[in-house]
């Protein structure tokens, strides 16, 4: 099995191998930030999984799969990074730092979506689409996201979007008016039991039943 560290390990000897140098076991440790020790047990663990060769106290060379394998990795990581970087506007370091995170759970399928779309939207730009500015300035607005009444704040008031209980509490929240549309503002959510107004009708409705309540605030 090809664990997220391994394939970090990939990549990196694939970068340093796309240089034009050797590889060694003392450059992945300092690529990675960890002790040439604890690089050695990984790079035996590559070498038993076809994935490296190495000789011992030599240079560090991937297998035709192991060299795939980073290919595959770099690519997902670049994808992401652009993804956050170009279309999210999140900066280079910290785009660089969530590809990081994700790289590893990514299928070829949405690898694929990903760098169709990365396409489709840099021809766009390039050709000054008017939607891209449309599209910058949209994500520039802040958007208030749904809400379970659970967590809602006295004084708040938001209207109802979806209930997640289950069928039978579902139909008894309905039959009390907590249908899509309604408007709902919290009197008091000190306690156990918060004190709502549900349009216009005060009522108490425990925190859990509340939390199976989700509201778009306004």
């Amino acid at each position: 099995m090809i664990t997220a560290r391994i394939e970090d390990y990939l990549e990196e000897i694939f970068l340093l191998e796309s240089t034009g140098r050797d590889v060694t076991v003392t450059d992945l440790a300092d690529r990675l930030g960890i002790t040439k020790g604890t690089v050695t047990v990984t790079v035996q663990k590559m070498v038993d999984a076809g994935m490296l060769n190495h000789e011992r106290y030599g240079t560090l060379h991937l297998t035709p799969e192991g060299r795939r394998k980073g290919l595959l990795v770099y690519r997902r990581h670049e994808g992401l990074r652009a993804f956050f970087h170009e279309l999210l506007g999140v900066d280079r370091d910290r785009s660089s730092e969530m590809a990081c995170s994700m790289e590893h759970y990514m299928d070829t399928v949405t690898d694929g979506r990903l760098y169709s779309m990365l396409e489709f939207f840099r021809r766009a730009r390039a050709d000054k689409e008017p939607w891209v500015d449309e599209l910058f300035n949209a994500m520039e607005t802040q958007v208030l996201l749904p809400n379970p009444l659970s967590v809602v704040e006295n004084g708040q008031r938001g209207i109802v979007i979806r209930l997640s209980a289950d069928e039978k509490l579902r139909k008894r929240l309905q039959e009390a008016g907590f249908v899509t549309g309604a408007s709902i503002t919290c009197l008091d959510a000190s306690g156990d039991s918060l004190r709502i107004s549900l349009e216009g009708k005060e009522l108490p409705l425990p925190r859990n039943e509340a939390a199976a309540i989700w509201l778009r605030m306004v």
